[in-house]
């Protein structure tokens, strides 16, 4: 499968401090990729590296696609509308207006001519959104794409997203939420000191954590719930299993916390958020 963005071996020192040391890694085509890290990490600076805002000190980037940028925050004017934005970003790529993607994004109807200034955050992120894709960009970089957002406007982003994996579009996400990269991304990178110290699926930084799992269980001749810790989780089960067996006791309730991605990038990103 051909590689929507390669990144290899990016380097940039900003003086005596060294922000990106060695950062390498390749987005497939149609695929979602989170890049984690906490403040400091080196994630702006490789996500502006890409974007050609910024220059690495060495190593390289091919983008093999149309780029869309998302921005956490924009400069728009407060008094702008909706409307204007949209007409405004369209000449700016030389394409017809797309009020097709106002209308997508439920930014149309009473939103159309509103001032940019009175919209909610949520409707602001809209918005951005809508102006990213308003060129049809095969590879779209999202940062930080729900901060702020309630749980309603989180779900509704959350649901585009999806539409545009699902339309074959790369992408590639900036998050502090965890539940967020989980849910949405392929695969996940974990920036530290301006390396990458974890990179694979959700399911294969779990299911490779030294990080134990918790495991409740009750039986029926237990009064209370007992509570274990264990790094290999099956063969722990194995051996309860027959352990109650042999007492011919029996399993009334079992729940089964495995290590998720909040827990695999503390342990990766410094035990900090």
């Amino acid at each position: 499968m051909a590689s929507s963005i390669t990144a290899e071996n990016l380097r940039k020192a900003y003086g005596k401090k060294e922000v990106l040391r060695g950062v390498s890694f390749c987005i497939e085509q149609g695929e979602t990729f989170a890049l984690l890290g906490v403040n400091g990490a080196g994630k702006t600076t490789t996500i502006e590296i890409i974007e050609n805002m910024r220059r690495a000190d060495s190593g390289g980037v091919t983008v093999n696609g149309i780029l869309g940028v998302q921005l956490q925050s924009t400069s728009l004017p407060e008094t702008i509308t909706s409307s204007e934005a949209m007409r405004l970003f369209c000449a700016w790529h030389k394409v017809p207006y797309r009020g097709d993607l106002l209308e997508r994004f439920d930014m149309a109807g009473e939103y159309l001519n509103m001032i940019y200034a009175a919209l909610s955050t949520g409707r602001k992120r809209r918005l951005h959104l809508a102006l990213a894709l308003c060129h049809n960009p095969s590879i779209l970089i999202l940062d930080e794409p729900t901060a702020g957002l309630d749980v309603e406007g989180r779900h509704a982003l959350h649901d585009e997203i999806r539409k545009l994996k699902s339309e074959g579009v790369s992408i590639l996400m900036a998050t502090h939420d965890m539940s967020e990269a989980e849910t949405l991304c392929d695969r996940i990178a974990i920036l530290r000191g301006g390396v990458i110290t974890k990179l694979g699926s959700p399911l294969e930084l779990t299911a490779s954590s030294d990080i134990q799992s918790k495991i409740t269980v009750k039986t029926r001749g237990s009064a209370e719930y007992k509570t274990f810790s264990a790094i290999n989780t099956a063969d722990f089960l194995t051996e309860f299993l027959l352990k109650v067996k042999a007492e011919n006791d029996e399993i009334t309730d079992l729940r089964v916390e495995r290590a998720d991605i909040e827990d695999i990038f503390l342990e990766a990103a410094g035990g900090a958020k």
